[in-house]
């Protein structure tokens, strides 16, 4: 009886990294998303996190430590194809996340209201914010965790899992509006109420949404489903500029906030960002990360060139001169 007993407690050792390992993918994504979702909102409305200095870190670190968890105990082989996790064109990832801060968080989130102080108002303060400044390094690394979570999350293991039933297109809009949704409830925890909580919260779900598509064709497209690093950059610096650097005297809230003081000044936002988006679309949906990584190779080389010329003709045109 006692060989019997250890043989079944082996053989049920045996198959349980079978029955996780052979786990249907959107199943586990639904499951991961849930005990997410659920981390959040405890987080956010019973906790009240958002409010004190370490804001809602347990809700961002500790699930994504159980996906990263999971996938390294039962789909080690998958960390790369599902999550997005791989270190594949990196260069040329990294260079493409430092353009999508540069146009999405500089040109956007402060040009606008640098346009609109320097052309239209010139009156407007342009005042520098920088929120809880003794705790910048704190909050880098705590928008570095959120975007490891919300791209491996959203981009990678729902995006990818929703592929399995349906095309990559309807996969890439049904996590976006996910990711979208994810975001709704800052206006709640800010205290909004009436048509004001509507407004807002239907624009954090848009806005958030647009974004979702962006990186989700991204993924998809431009990076060929291989790597979200050039996401997790982008994501993780939007983040820290837009939330802890405000330029303006619009009044700062935690969390996202969709607050103009004036017409004007939202018109010129939005125009700026339907602009860069749709640039940004256009081009991760039509060309893939190795054109562009062989383009600035290209351009590289030219510019290198360039200078050696240069640099060959100094000498010569001094020699030149010398003997004159």
């Amino acid at each position: 009886m006692v060989t019997i007993s250890a043989q079944e407690n082996v053989s049920t050792e045996v198959r349980k990294p079978v029955f996780w390992s052979s786990l249907d993918i959107l199943l586990i994504a639904i499951i991961m998303l849930s005990i997410s979702v659920i981390w959040r909102i405890i987080d956010q409305f019973v906790l009240g996190l958002g409010n004190t200095w370490m804001n809602i870190l347990p809700s961002k670190l500790f699930p994504l430590l159980i996906i990263l968890g999971f996938f390294w105990k039962y789909r080690r082989y998958e960390i790369d194809s599902i999550l997005g996790l791989s270190k594949k064109q990196f260069r040329a990832q990294v260079t493409t996340g430092i353009v999508m801060v540069i146009l999405i968080s500089l040109l956007i989130d402060l040009g606008g209201t640098i346009i609109y102080a320097r052309f239209i108002d010139p009156a407007y303060p342009l005042e520098l914010h920088i929120l809880n400044p003794n705790l910048l390094g704190y909050l880098f690394v705590f928008f570095l965790i959120n975007a490891f979570l919300e791209e491996s999350l959203f981009r990678g293991l729902l995006q990818n899992s929703i592929k399995t039933r349906i095309t990559p297109n309807k996969a890439i809009l049904i996590s976006a509006v996910l990711f979208g949704v994810w975001h709704a409830g800052w206006p709640l925890v800010n205290g909004l109420t009436g048509i004001e909580v509507v407004i807002q919260v239907s624009s954090m779900i848009f806005f958030t949404t647009i974004l979702g598509l962006l990186f989700g064709v991204y993924y998809e497209y431009y990076s060929s489903s291989q790597s979200l690093v050039g996401p997790i950059i982008a994501h993780t610096f939007f983040n820290f500029i837009s939330e802890c650097f405000k330029l303006g005297p619009e009044p700062v809230i935690q969390g996202p906030d969709l607050i103009f003081s004036t017409p004007e000044l939202m018109i010129i936002s939005l125009v700026l960002f339907f602009g860069v988006f749709s640039f940004l679309l256009v081009i991760f949906w039509r060309f893939k990360i190795e054109q562009i990584a062989s383009l600035c190779n290209d351009v590289k080389r030219w510019i290198i060139h360039k200078i050696l010329i240069l640099f060959h003709k100094i000498p010569t045109q001094q020699i030149q001169r010398n003997k004159e």
